[in-house]
């Protein structure tokens, strides 16, 4: 039997005759194709017209009968696409299955805790369960019949369909109401390609699920809008490489308490971090609405800072939609609600959040009231444009909250700052970050970007790609290009000038920054302006240029901003207005009323400065980024505001002011008394947080060491980002006021600065280093933490030699440093007089040691080296390391460890030797170093030879001596009042301890 369409079968009998039925036995066709009145074959006659009306039933009312769709059956022919389905839903329906007792808690743990199987695997684990539960069940079409109601609870549109599907074959469609139920029309309405047996049923199944034709009309119309609507509208600055304009990386935040953490690494340009939080994942676009265990109904937050692509990713997910379904969920309608419009934020109906407004919208509106939302996704864009009441009360605000509209699902954007009250949200389902583009892709963008030659491109990629990583393209934190071609040269140096210019760089993120960069880097010759404002006023300026080239007026003789002629300084002037005064209302796009203010040479083309797009039927107006307005209004604060100081005060703790105010700095360089205030900070506790002593401890460390607590470390470690001060140096920095630098330095208790265990990006280094070049004060202790040569060469490149500025103590850990690097930063005059200074060495070189013994006040010196590769030049520089030591006048305590060469460890006893002022002296060898041979007589020429050491500590492991102390060190000279012996070193203390009798 073969299954045609409607009530037509097709009965295959044993003798190759062939009966058609269409509603009534018509004729038989035999082999050959003649035709017959039935007089032939008559018992196989017989037994076809049995079978057919077994099989027909009343064909009006009853299809009848299926033979051979047991529940069995029934379920294994629609077993892959249940597989699919249920993938999406798979935790939800497992719980559903185990709560009506149809499947073992066995298989429940292993869809919970099997992580390294994929939900595609387990799902079809699941359905493999539920094959051998139906088969060993003793009412198997109840099973069957529960494990459908089970789906169809689901309120999934597929699942529904299948599970209705289903139970018309086993007659129980009636037990269902499948109206409430089923959304939307699935792939399984092409009845030609759906796995069942009988196609009466699921055409009524598809007339219940098909939507009213109001409503699939208001969709079409809506695709072919958001079809039409550009994904990313600006063409000023110039559009960058098109494969990466607009851009989006997303951050799947599955832990809300990492939020802070996450917007400082924002803030300061760090974004890749963000993706390396172990709260997050990276996840593509598609995945933004992939179903939730808990529930169908989605509530997603979007948030990200000013101009990173949230509208655009907003527009994109609109795109897709109009181009067919959406990934992982079909909805009958996407509405884009942007909050900016007063219209939405202050709509009391849901009607009134259809901007685009046509007969069918009451009809649309009342369809999905009356399913609660079912079917329909809303995106709410703006968040953060909301009033403070508007965001506690408000449709909006409603519909988020699942007040209203429960069955619906919403995508609600925000900045970082505004969505701390959206993430927490008992029914929130997901959070994303835009984050933008990534270090590596910043670079890749520059590359593409100044380079149009796609081949030599990709050269300066490859040139510049970690060879062990270019699967997963990791650059080296260096780039070079072998090429002598300008463009590429000049790619090269902008990557490498944003390494240390990283307040620029950590704007590049945002696609049209990273332009704008691009743009003005290429103008000035290859060079970064000095700080943000002049980067800013530099663009702004090239703006008005590009735009008054259609005008009378010579582009050229635009110098500045400052100097602008009379007919576009009042036009910039109003421009500024705008942008504080709407900046202070916390309104970033605006209508054509608002605007009504504005002469009418600023409405011309408002400089250039302002882009305009249609929001539906209304035409809006933005500036071309938010730090564009940001500046201008700093302009107005600073160059036409009466009061600009008590602006600034109002505006200080305002995080939504913060980037506005670090321009008003960079304008007014903060020369007004009254900005001392935030620079005076009282007893501004920045010293090294270290664990209490005990007090053994205390006791035993001080025979060795002037300050017990520093070799010990243990430092405190702490999240507290604020300790830091890095607003103020960075705005220190930005305005260039040296004053204020010696105000701020005054402030810090104790003249102690600890930045152990602080990640400072090579901006934060620059601020640092030019406070510090810019201070008269003798720091007490100086802790830089850990250094790599980047840093350290931002650090040091700014400071003046001549500077009076001293520091008396030094801890600091080096990475691998250069010896260039080492001079540079000993010859500063801020170190050079220093006292003490603890030091960790990633390498052992005998420039390091003589490097630190050249300070001419040095008195404590700990030194822990790392391994020592091979050196040539050794043997040539342990004369020289002897005298150093033997002749240093002033050092009193030395301590060296860690993996020191055999030569480094003969010169620096020898020379302790023979020096008259050291009074401890700690020698740790790494039990991991090379191994050591001790001449004969070291250990006890030393003790017989020096006479002020007073502490003497040895940790030489015994492995690591070649021949054994066979004797015992008899003359002893050293006035010792403390010895302490390694461990390990059985031999030494053997040697040292007199002869018991």
């Amino acid at each position: 039997m073969i299954l045609l369409t409607d009530n037509c079968y097709q009965v295959q009998c044993t003798t190759s005759v062939t009966v058609t039925d269409t509603n009534y036995l018509q004729s038989v066709v035999l082999p050959g194709g003649s035709s017959s009145n039935l007089i032939y074959n008559d018992l196989y006659l017989i037994v076809c017209l049995h079978m057919l009306l077994l099989l027909s039933g009343d064909v009006e009312c009853n299809p009848g009968p299926i033979t051979g769709n047991t529940p069995s059956a029934l379920l294994r022919m629609n077993y892959a696409t249940l597989v699919d389905a249920i993938a999406n839903n798979l935790h939800r329906v497992t719980n559903g299955l185990y709560a009506k007792g149809l499947i073992p808690m066995e298989t429940v743990n292993h869809i919970q805790t099997a992580n390294a199987i994929s939900d595609i695997v387990k799902s079809g684990q699941l359905m493999s369960v539920l094959q051998r539960q139906l088969e060993a069940s003793s009412t198997p079409e109840q099973f069957l019949t529960d494990v459908c109601h089970i789906l169809i609870n689901q309120q999934h549109c597929i699942l529904t369909d299948i599970a209705t599907s289903i139970l018309h074959q086993l007659g129980q469609l009636d037990l269902v109401n499948v109206s409430s139920h089923t959304a939307l029309p699935s792939p399984l309405h092409d009845e030609s390609k759906a796995p069942v047996t009988n196609r009466r049923g699921l055409s009524d199944v598809a007339k219940i699920a098909s939507i009213p034709d109001d409503v699939q009309g208001y969709a079409d119309n809506m695709k072919q809008h958001y079809k039409h609507q550009p994904i990313v509208a600006t063409d000023w600055p110039p559009r960058i490489e098109k494969n990466f304009f607009g851009r989006l990386a997303l951050i799947e935040k599955q832990d809300s308490s990492t939020q802070a953490e996450s917007a400082w690494h924002m803030l300061r340009g760090q974004v890749d971090k963000t993706v390396k939080l172990t709260e997050n994942k990276e996840i593509s676009v598609e995945d933004v609405l992939q179903p939730t265990d808990s529930s169908l109904s989605l509530r997603i937050v979007i948030d990200g800072p000013p101009g990173i692509g949230k509208t655009t990713l907003c527009r994109k997910l609109l795109n897709m939609w109009s181009n067919g379904p959406l990934p992982h969920q079909q909805y009958n309608l996407v509405l884009y609600c942007p909050l900016r419009n007063s219209k939405i934020a202050t709509a009391t109906t849901l009607a009134e959040l259809f901007v685009r407004q046509r007969y069918e919208v009451p009809m649309v509106a009342e369809w999905f009231e009356k399913r609660n939302g079912e079917g329909l996704l809303i995106i709410f864009d703006g968040w953060d444009e909301l009033s403070e009441q508007l965001r506690q009360s408000s449709l909006a605000a409603s519909i988020i909250c699942k007040d209203q509209l429960d069955q619906c699902s919403v995508i609600v954007t925000s900045r970082s700052y505004a969505s701390f009250s959206l993430l927490e949200l008992d029914n929130l389902s997901r959070h994303v970050q835009v984050i933008g583009f990534s270090e590596d892709e910043i670079s890749t963008v520059i590359i593409q970007t100044l380079q149009k030659d796609p081949k030599l491109a990709q050269e300066i990629i490859n040139e510049n790609t970690e060879k062990e990583l270019i699967s997963k393209r990791k650059y080296k934190s260096f780039f070079t290009t072998t090429q002598a071609c300008k463009d590429s040269k000049l790619a090269v140096k902008l990557i490498n000038d944003l390494e240390l210019r990283n307040d620029v760089q950590s704007l590049c993120y945002v696609p049209l920054v990273c332009s704008m960069v691009i743009l003005v880097y290429c103008k000035e010759g290859g060079h970064l302006p000095k700080t943000l404002t002049e980067l800013y006023e530099n663009f702004i300026l090239q703006t008005i240029r590009r735009h008054f080239k259609r005008h009378d007026i010579n582009p050229r003789t635009l110098g500045s901003l400052s100097s602008l002629p009379s007919q576009l300084a009042k036009p910039l002037q109003e421009m500024c207005k705008l942008a504080y005064t709407n900046l202070a209302n916390t309104r970033m796009t605006f209508s054509s009323h608002q605007l009504q203010s504005l002469s009418d040479a600023v409405k011309e083309d408002y400089l250039g400065l302002i882009t305009t797009f249609m929001d539906y039927d209304e035409e809006k107006y933005q500036f071309l980024h938010l730090s564009i307005q940001e500046f201008l209004a700093a302009w107005w604060i600073a160059k036409h505001e009466e009061k600009t100081e008590e602006v600034f005060k109002d505006h200080f703790d305002d995080d939504h002011f913060r980037m506005c105010l670090r321009f008003v700095a960079g304008l007014t360089h903060l020369e007004h008394e009254s900005y001392q205030q935030y620079f005076n900070k009282q007893l501004l506790d920045l010293q090294c947080k270290r664990e209490p002593l005990f007090h053994f401890e205390t006791c035993h460390l001080s025979y060795f060491h002037q300050n017990p607590e520093i070799p010990q470390k243990r430092h405190i470690s702490s999240d507290d980002f604020d300790n830091i001060p890095n607003l103020l140096f960075q705005l220190l920095y930005e305005s260039q006021n040296t004053t204020l630098c010696q105000v701020l330095a005054q402030s810090i208790n104790n003249h102690s600065l600890c930045l152990n265990m602080v990640d400072l990006s090579l901006f934060d280094w620059l601020c640092l280093s030019y406070c510090i070049n810019n201070i008269n004060i003798t720091w007490n202790h100086l802790h830089l933490g850990k250094v790599r040569n980047q840093s350290l060469t931002v650090f040091t490149e700014l400071m003046n030699k001549s500077l009076q500025s001293q520091c008396k103590r030094l801890e600091v850990e080096l990475y691998e440093p250069s010896i260039e690097l080492l001079n540079n930063l000993l010859q500063q005059s801020l170190f050079y007089n220093i006292q003490e200074c603890y030091c960790t060495s990633t390498v052992c070189q005998y420039i390091v040691l003589i490097q630190f013994l050249k300070l001419p006040q040095l008195k404590v010196l700990h030194l822990i080296m790392g391994r020592s590769a091979v050196d040539s030049s050794c043997t040539d520089k342990c004369t020289e390391l002897e005298k150093c030591i033997e002749m240093n006048s002033v050092l009193q305590e030395m301590k060296l460890g860690g993996g020191e060469r055999r030569e480094v460890i003969i010169s620096v006893m020898k020379g302790v030797s023979q020096n008259k002022t050291i009074k401890s002296f700690s020698l740790d060898i790494d039990v991991f170093a090379h191994r050591l041979t001790l001449l004969d007589g070291l250990i006890e020429q030393l003790l017989k030879d020096n006479t002020t050491i007073q502490a003497l500590s040895l940790n030489i492991p015994d492995v690591l001596l070649q021949s054994r102390l066979t004797y015992y060190i008899l003359e002893v000279n050293t006035p010792l009042t403390a010895l302490e012996i390694g461990q390990s070193n059985y031999e030494l203390m053997e040697s040292l301890l007199p002869p018991t009798r």
